[in-house]
């Protein structure tokens, strides 16, 4: 799923701490898990490139995380 645009990243980041399973960002080039400090920041990073965004999108590995996010989530 993409990401909304307009986000509170920290709120979305806050909701993904809450999440039972891993959540990623995954592109055809790369798999980040959100859940891990560092990967955040590189997710953070990600967010101002367009192009990485437009290929890339959220994926849970539990689908009640699903709920938990879906206001971030389009």
């Amino acid at each position: 799923m993409k990401l909304k645009k307009g986000v509170d990243i920290m709120e979305f980041i806050k909701g993904i701490k809450t999440c039972k399973g891993d959540v990623f960002f995954e592109s055809p080039e790369d798999k980040i898990d959100l859940k891990s400090a560092l990967s955040q920041y590189v997710f953070i990073s990600i967010l101002g490139n367009k192009k990485l965004m437009e290929k890339g999108g959220i994926r849970c590995e539990n689908p009640e995380d699903l709920r938990t996010l879906e206001a971030y989530l389009e």
